[in-house]
């Protein structure tokens, strides 16, 4: 099973508590580091989390954006221990170009360390867009000089950043909004949804299980 979350509303949720919005950036930390926790203990063998979207890089404060990097770099150094120790292989998605230099070496670097987990996927998505990672695989395929006369759907996976991973069966989207925004876009043809009024630091348990008990009762034709 794969389960996809779209962590929306942090600073909205800080603003709601009369907060810094950096504060609520600060709380949605704290929230993902529970969520994995409980994937892992359902058994769930993949948990993706967008945490940074290419346009959030373009349209945000250069403040913001640093501080957001640098709960990243924190939440990481704090969560590799934790990932060697239950066996969860750490992976990424997004495109490096957009990020800063430091970011894309400690995500690599620990995407290295954690690469024989063998109990559950934990991946990021970071500096991350649908639409920009179908036009960068493309560009993958004209310089590997991929045969068009071979391509179709599943010869395309490759090329793209998310297609070394199982389609997500669950979309979990907090803070009210009711889309997709380019979340997994190519693979997300039969992926289930789940749309909350919740914001994400106020996302816990309780919620979790009832996104997920939604998934238990879906009808999956997979097109048939």
């Amino acid at each position: 099973m794969h389960l996809w979350f779209i962590m929306d509303g942090n600073r909205r949720w800080a603003k709601q508590h009369m907060l810094q919005t950096l504060l609520g950036h600060r709380e949605g930390r704290v929230r993902l580091e529970e969520m994995i926790e409980l994937c892992y203990k359902e058994g769930i063998e993949y948990c993706s989390f967008w945490a940074i979207a290419k346009k959030n890089i373009e349209n945000r404060s250069p403040e913001e954006l640093a501080y957001l990097y640098q709960i990243l770099v924190d939440s990481i150094e704090d969560l590799v221990s934790k990932l060697l120790e239950k066996s969860i292989r750490f992976e990424w998605v997004g495109n490096p170009a957009i990020l800063p230099s430091h970011i894309v070496k400690l995500l690599n670097e620990t995407r290295e360390k954690a690469k024989n987990g063998t109990k559950m996927t934990f991946i990021l998505a970071i500096g991350y867009g649908g639409q920009d990672e179908i036009i960068r695989g493309i560009k993958r395929f004209i310089e590997q000089g991929g045969d068009v006369d071979t391509l179709d759907e599943t010869t395309f996976l490759p090329f793209l950043d998310t297609g070394r991973f199982p389609a997500p069966d669950l979309i979990i989207r907090t803070g009210g909004d009711t889309r997709l925004s380019g979340y997994f876009l190519y693979q997300s043809e039969y992926s289930e949804y789940y749309f909350t009024d919740t914001l994400w630091p106020d996302f816990k348990e309780a919620e979790f299980h009832k996104a997920l008990g939604t998934l238990k009762d879906a009808k999956r034709n997979f097109g048939k």
